[in-house]
């Protein structure tokens, strides 16, 4: 935030040294201030209302007459500004609307009362004309002075005309300076220290709009770094994301071949191609609902079933490595040459894990820890290029497929050998299709098509991705 906005600096407080920020506080102020000026003037022509009830009962008697007619247009004057500036285009002209409304109004308050030789009734019409100009319109000091002082000087002034004339005398005098002149004075101060107030209020506005800011962008960079999914969890429980048990599906992805392919075509190359493969990832993981955990170099974990449980993660899960296969294939197809082949292998395995903030108080990650994230893991470590490995509680979980064959393998870390379902989306024999959903259907062509395109069947690169 600018130290500018630390305190207003200029005038005692009442005015800020950067002229943006003034200019942006007058606006600020107008549409803060609207609804308290136009709920003041219906509420003085209100007042003026009641004032005519009065003169009508028996105020003022020996002037009647003039009370009752003009009491009737400073109410006019008051209620018909406001409603005036209702109108689009006018609002903008309220507090103008209000400071002209209650400088004709203490004039004709003055001059209804003058005849009376009353410093006290001219005085309490003045001050009462000048409480509603002062505080109660919330006009700017300038404003508000302009308005007022004239007619509360005409009353002390016509004071002073009377006691020259002889027709009061000296304690009259004094009342009649004293009251609009305190009047001016005090209502001032009031109108002063409510414009203080005002700005205070316009400085907490911005620090509040500042803050929001500045979550706003704390939030878009944390959804920068973190999958959508993972992005919102966090900040759904700010400081205290616990661990949950989910029954998911893990789906890990690798390149195969790349780090022949980075030692050869060098880093910025390989930038490029990791660029385009996230991108891939983070499509197929959106589309399927699911939640890209993390990405290392050129293998990325993606979640089905987790932070958003899902009764069907095992179906959910084969359909995502499927569709994500075809979509990491079109980006190493536009890649690789033909000295440095790129492939991407896939693993898939199913269980419960738990999943949440782990670590320290001091530093926090958002992990994903159980068997079914160590065994899709290992699993995609041997599989091949087009191949998509499921461990054995996965297969069993789903409809066997054409093609599928089944193999006893030995993973490393893991202590007993596995039963292994692989399907082979590059071999000739018949495939099930990515089963996309329907609106994205035409994004890539089906395992069949793969299959089908000579340079996508060609001699598997060794597995050093």
């Amino acid at each position: 935030m600018s130290p500018e906005l630390s305190a207003p600096a200029d005038l005692g407080g009442l005015r800020f040294t950067d002229p943006d920020i003034e200019r942006d506080y007058h606006g600020w102020r107008t549409e803060h201030v609207r609804p308290f000026t136009r709920f003041a003037m219906y509420a003085g022509a209100g007042a003026a209302v009641l004032a005519w009830f009065a003169v009508l009962l028996g105020a003022l008697v020996d002037l009647r007459g003039l009370a009752l007619g003009l009491i009737p247009l400073i109410a006019l004057l008051l209620a018909g500004g406001a409603a005036w500036t209702h109108a689009t285009g006018r609002d903008r002209l309220l507090l103008p609307a209000a400071g002209l409304a209650n400088l004709v109004g203490g004039f004709l308050a003055v001059a209804m009362t003058a005849p009376t030789h009353s410093p006290a009734v001219v005085g309490a019409c003045a001050t009462m004309a000048a409480y509603f100009g002062l505080t109660m319109f919330r006009l700017p000091p300038v404003l508000a002075f302009a308005c007022v002082a004239p007619y509360l000087l005409l009353a002390a002034g016509t004071t002073v005309a009377w006691h020259r004339e002889g027709t009061i005398g000296d304690q009259d005098l004094v009342l009649g300076l004293f009251i609009p002149l305190t009047a001016l004075v005090t209502g001032m101060v009031v109108n002063l220290a409510i414009e203080w107030i005002t700005r205070q209020t316009y400085l907490d506005h911005l620090v509040i709009e500042t803050q929001q800011e500045a979550l706003f962008e704390e939030r878009t960079s944390l959804a920068r770094y973190l999958s959508p999914g993972i992005a919102e969890t966090v900040h759904r429980g700010a400081h205290d994301v616990q661990c949950e048990i989910y029954s998911l599906t893990a789906v890990s992805i690798d390149l195969r071949g790349f780090t022949t392919y980075t030692q050869r075509h060098g880093a910025e190359r390989m930038v490029e191609v990791l660029k385009d493969y996230y991108a891939a990832v983070i499509a197929a993981a959106e589309e399927y609902g699911a939640t890209v955990k993390d990405f290392a170099g050129d293998g990325a974990l993606v979640l089905v079933g987790a932070p958003f449980p899902r009764a069907d993660h095992t179906r959910a899960g084969l359909r995502l490595a499927r569709d994500m296969l075809v979509r990491v294939r079109e980006v190493t197809a536009r890649w690789a040459t033909p000295d440095t082949p790129l492939g991407a292998g896939i693993g898939i395995a199913s269980g419960e894990c738990a999943v949440g903030a782990i670590g320290t108080l001091d530093q926090l990650e958002y992990a994903a820890v159980g068997t079914a994230v160590n065994l899709s893991h290992r699993l995609c470590d041997i599989a091949k290029d087009g191949q998509i490995l499921m461990a054995a509680g996965t297969a069993r979980a789903l409809e066997e497929s054409p093609g599928w064959r089944r193999e006893i393998v030995t993973l490393s870390g893991v202590p007993e050998s596995v039963e292994v379902t692989i399907e082979d989306t590059l071999q000739p024999h018949e495939m099930v299709p990515a089963d996309r959903p329907t609106h994205r259907a035409s994004h890539a062509p089906g395992f069949e098509a793969v299959a089908a395109q000579p340079h996508l069947n060609q001699q598997r690169p060794p597995s050093d991705g």
